[in-house]
């Protein structure tokens, strides 16, 4: 996924129509909106333009279980276009179970190019495929 705001400075943009990046949904490994600007206390502002993409790859080891290494990155920048050379990346392995409404899913990351304010890990579950 890719994301910009164009024609406007970050402080004309609501923090909640900004960008944000990490944690169970985007970057795993990374804590919720860990990825991207900071304040002074270190309170995550959001960002104007920001890019994450995802690999899984999805092994069944029977009709009901599975295991699923996956690799995340992602970026977020006060810029109108991503910055990547502050991409972050997590990796992990989930677990799936099987059930008529869907996949449950338990994963664990890291993060591999952690900055010392970021987790040691992470563990997420939820139901449904991560993307």
């Amino acid at each position: 996924a890719i994301g910009s705001i164009i024609g406007a400075g970050l402080q004309d943009v609501p923090a909640d129509r900004r960008f944000y990046s990490g944690g169970g949904g985007s970057v795993r490994g990374y804590a919720y909106q860990g990825i991207g600007p900071k304040d002074a206390d270190g309170e995550p502002i959001g960002g104007l333009s920001f890019f994450e993409t995802s690999f899984e790859m999805r092994i069944a080891i029977t009709d009901t279980i599975g295991v699923v290494p996956f690799v995340d990155a992602g970026t977020v920048s006060t810029d109108q276009f991503p910055d990547f050379s502050g991409m972050k990346v997590g990796a992990g392995v989930g677990l799936r179970y099987i059930t008529p409404f869907g996949p449950l899913r338990i994963d664990a990351a890291v993060p591999l190019n952690r900055d010392p304010d970021d987790p040691d890990f992470g563990i997420y579950a939820g139901i449904g495929q991560a993307f």
